[in-house]
């Protein structure tokens, strides 16, 4: 069973991505990702469920790819093992396809909630939790933990993020986001 919708997901993804919530139907993505009706409804009763089925399973697997990422091993510093997650985060989410299914969470979102509250839920908190967890190992204080791991993110993202969300692509912007998570880390464990 699990399988199948697996199989489901991965046919309907660029069609889903490519066409958007108000551009889908399940008969276009059971036609191009020959797959019977029958089977498609099954698994997924209507587009909106099919959306969060795939955002749920990108952020999983965007967050999987973040820790199967090589990392400089487990006697880093502090401050370098959460400069390796954050380089593994950037790196992620400035794929295609992710900046594919954010820009659809910033179109569909506000008139979906279900699809918002799945990617929140899927990657933004999951996200926040591991650099959490960094940043109590590096001496930040418990009660600012969330507060902390929230600026962090948003700093690491920065601006080289949000031209990639817009489509600029600017040379040297692997830098910007080497200097932004610089910038991450310094604030993180050196101001709390």
């Amino acid at each position: 069973m699990a399988d199948k919708r697996a199989s489901i997901l991965l046919a309907a993804r660029p069609v889903l991505l490519r066409d958007g919530l108000g551009g889908t139907t399940l008969d276009r993505v059971a036609a191009e990702g020959k797959i019977s009706k029958m089977t498609l409804y099954r698994h997924f009763p209507s587009k909106e469920a099919l959306f969060v089925g795939l955002v749920t399973t990108m952020c999983e697997q965007m967050r999987e790819s973040i820790e199967n990422a090589p990392t400089a091993g487990p006697d880093r510093s502090s401050a370098g093992r959460l400069m390796d997650e954050l380089g593994a985060f950037t790196s992620e989410l400035i794929k295609p396809d992710a900046l594919a299914l954010y820009r659809l969470i910033v179109a569909e979102g506000w008139r979906f909630p279900d699809l918002s509250r799945a990617f929140e839920r899927s990657g933004m908190c999951i996200i926040r939790r591991r650099i959490a967890r960094l940043l109590e190992a590096g001496g930040v204080p418990a009660n600012q933990l969330g507060q902390v791991a929230a600026e962090v993110v948003a700093l690491a993202l920065g601006d080289a993020y949000q031209r990639a969300i817009l489509g600029i692509v600017d040379e040297g912007d692997d830098e910007v986001f080497a200097q932004q998570i610089e910038a991450a880390v310094t604030h993180a464990l050196t101001k709390h």
